[in-house]
């Protein structure tokens, strides 16, 4: 080997021996670490949704033949349960507008039904019956969603059309005559709404909603017949099918992102709570709500008449209020308080039917027309929500007013404050550690009403008699925002 090699080969060496020291006195140097994405609400998702609604929905009856023309029209509140799920694709812009499109299919409890029968001892066409009932048995909607993105919160409105199968029936004895028949179809609407999605995790979100859907009318044919007289024949058609849906649910997204939660359920209860819920706290809420109820009349007098009428309707409506209260957090994860809330009410029964020939009307409205409750709350703590049970006293003025007219007229009404009970359950979500949202169910139970009705009866004198409910109770769904005094992170987290 040459000395050039040699003498080359060792200043070599000398460069790099004199690069490692250098590099030694330098900082130490990681790679770059790369931040994870963040949240997008982009992509498709499945879910699942539950829900009340109700509305007020009309039929009409018309009836002729060679002798005679008769004509009916009612007009009832509907409501009752849905249930289904949803699919869609939603994508995410840099400025945080989230376009997106979804479908849904519901099977659907809502109907409006009314069932009354008249009954007098003399003097009278002895026997009056009705039952009407107008259903939706199920819907569909496919809508465009616009909304804004505030991190985990997307607020947004939706529309488009509606589809579902409408169904109507009815029956009525009167007079000595009567009709029925009825009949159901599939058609087209269109439905608006508004909600708010929250992310729960990278993939799970939860859903409250508000939805109007209106649905083309119903319509069947229809026969009917009076003593002495040919058949009569005719139809019977509703009006449009409008509800008001309230719902809650769940989405689940098909792609994943580097996001502080775990998808994991059963992590998902057990995790330390990051939210301190102990203090006072204020909020607004609103909501829809209904049941069925069932009423009764009694009349008699001196002389040889008794008149007795019983009927079944259903109630529906809004509720708008605000409530106070208190959490005490005990541990990482158990939280109890004390809650009251106040109530305006839109909750009805009402009921009204105009027959011709006759005369023959009805017109009932009974309900709340406020009502409050004071419950104590259970609930389970862990990471930003807050699941509870809930249980106390309820209070409110509930209506019992009425009249009829068919062959005579009686009128009648009170109203009382009455105190009952309520169960429930909901969750909350913090937005921070002061605001958090809040979903909730409420089984309301006041009691019923009775009180005096008055009847004029030709040519025999007026008479004076009882009417009185059953219990008015109510389903309640409601939604609401919750302002908490105070707040701060726990001081420690202790996971159990």
């Amino acid at each position: 080997m040459s000395r050039l090699t040699v003498s080359f080969g060792a200043a070599l060496a000398a460069v790099f021996a004199a690069h490692a020291a250098f590099a030694a006195d330098l900082p130490s140097r990681k790679a770059p670490v790369t931040p994870p994405p963040l949240f997008s609400w982009t992509g498709f998702y499945v879910g699942y949704n539950s829900g009340f609604g109700g509305g007020v929905l009309d039929a009409n009856v018309p009836l002729v033949s060679a002798a005679l023309a008769t004509y009916t029209t009612t007009s009832n509140r509907a409501n009752g349960g849905v249930f289904g799920g949803q699919v869609g694709y939603q994508i995410q812009f840099p400025n945080n507008v989230v376009l997106g499109l979804e479908s849904d299919m519901q099977w659907s409890g809502i109907t409006a039904s009314s069932q009354t029968v008249n009954y007098a001892s003399v003097g009278l066409p002895g026997y009056v019956y009705q039952n009407f009932h107008n259903r939706l048995d199920w819907f569909g909607t496919t809508r465009l969603r616009v909304g804004y993105a505030f991190g985990r919160l997307l607020p947004y409105v939706s529309g488009g059309v509606a589809y579902g199968e409408t169904a109507a029936n009815a029956e009525q004895v009167l007079f000595g005559g009567g009709f029925g028949d009825g009949g159901s179809q599939v058609g087209a609407g269109w439905a608006v709404g508004a909600g708010l999605d929250y992310a729960l995790s990278a993939n799970l979100s939860a859903r409250a909603e508000y939805i109007y859907v209106q649905l083309a009318n119903a319509s069947g044919p229809a026969v009917g017949f009076a003593p002495g007289l040919p058949p009569l024949f005719g139809s019977l058609a509703t009006g449009s099918f409008g509800t008001h849906i309230v719902r809650t649910g769940l989405n689940w997204k098909f792609d994943r992102f580097a996001f502080p939660q775990t998808d994991d359920l059963l992590g998902m209860i057990t995790a330390p709570s990051t939210v301190d819920w102990t203090g006072f706290y204020v909020g607004v809420n609103g909501g829809y709500g209904g049941e069925r109820l069932d009423s009764s009349s009694y009349f008699a007098s001196p002389l040889p008449l008794a008149t007795f009428a019983q009927a079944q309707n259903r109630s529906s409506g809004f509720l708008f209020g605000g409530q106070a209260g208190y959490n005490r957090q005990l541990s990482n994860h158990v939280v109890v308080g004390l809650e009251t809330d106040m109530q305006w009410s839109g909750v009805r029964v009402s009921h009204q039917v105009a027959a011709f020939p006759g005369p023959f009307m009805t017109d009932l409205a009974d309900g709340f027309d406020w009502l409050g409750t004071t419950r104590a709350r259970l609930g389970w703590a862990s990471g930003s929500t807050l699941a509870y049970v809930t249980g106390g006293v309820a209070y409110g003025d509930v209506i019992g007013h009425g009249a009829q007219a068919s062959g005579a007229l009686f009128w009648g009404g009170t109203t009382q404050t009455n105190v009952g009970w309520t169960v429930g359950g909901g969750a909350e979500y913090a937005l921070d550690q002061n605001l958090s949202l809040k979903a909730e169910y409420l089984f309301v139970d006041l009691g019923g009403v009775s009180g005096q009705t008055y009847g004029v009866i030709p040519p025999i004198a007026p008479v004076v008699g009882s009417f009185s409910t059953g219990s008015l109770i109510s389903h309640v769904t409601r939604f609401g925002l919750n302002w908490r005094f105070g707040g701060a992170p726990p001081a420690v987290v202790a996971k159990y």
